[in-house]
């Protein structure tokens, strides 16, 4: 997966979750947390992210609890920015 595409799935999932809240659902389908996941884990060092993505990552992340929040972004290189 290239940088353009992660970064295009990233705002591509944000949309989806925001029409699901619209439709006033209980919970959150599993498909979107299952495609959370996979965006998470395909750059855990979110280098490849864009600002944007990091602040949609990490605010879903807040919100709906998908990777504990102690162990997100964990993999950072400080090094590397």
């Amino acid at each position: 997966m290239t940088k353009l595409e992660l970064n295009r799935d990233i705002k591509r999932l944000a949309k989806n979750i925001a029409k699901n809240e619209e439709k006033n659902s209980a919970e959150l389908p599993l498909f979107l947390k299952a495609e959370y996941m996979r965006l998470y884990y395909a750059d855990t060092s979110l280098m490849s992210y864009t600002q944007k993505s990091v602040l949609i990552m990490l605010r879903l992340n807040v919100r709906y609890r998908f990777v504990p929040l102690h162990i997100f972004g964990l993999a950072i290189d400080l090094n590397k920015l």
